[in-house]
């Protein structure tokens, strides 16, 4: 039960509402960049990993495919290694992530071709000519 009343509480903590998203997303922070898996983003944070190399606290840059660079600092990791990333306040994301998600959501799925295995894209063009 004490799970349960942690969970609530947790998720009364948040503002903004959370996007779930599978996509990849490339990280910068302590002078590298890291392609990672975007998990969920809003207009707070996003969630990101596996991430190595960063410690709470650190600044980060999360480029967030179809939208861009979006800055902000590490809040959390988790034992498995993925990051929490508290944004810093940015209006114009804000109403993205609160009035048009959907919208958001296609720019990222939209750009995700710029990830893609070139090696995969050809085996399905490949297949998809037959």
């Amino acid at each position: 039960m004490d799970g349960l009343l942690t969970k609530i509480e947790d998720d009364e903590r948040r503002v903004s509402r959370r996007i779930m998203i599978d996509s990849l997303a490339v990280v910068s922070s302590n002078d590298r960049a890291r392609t990672t898996r975007l998990v969920n983003v809003s207009a707070g944070g996003a969630l990101v990993g596996p991430l190595f190399g960063v410690d709470v606290g650190d600044r980060a840059t999360l480029n967030i495919p179809g939208y861009g660079a979006v800055s902000g600092w590490v809040a959390r990791l988790t034992d498995d290694n993925y990051a929490a990333i508290c944004f810093s306040p940015d209006p114009d994301f804000h109403e993205l992530c609160e009035e048009r998600s959907d919208e958001l959501m296609e720019m990222i799925h939209g750009s995700q071709m710029a990830f893609r295995n070139p090696h995969t894209v050809r085996t399905h063009d490949i297949l998809s000519s037959n």
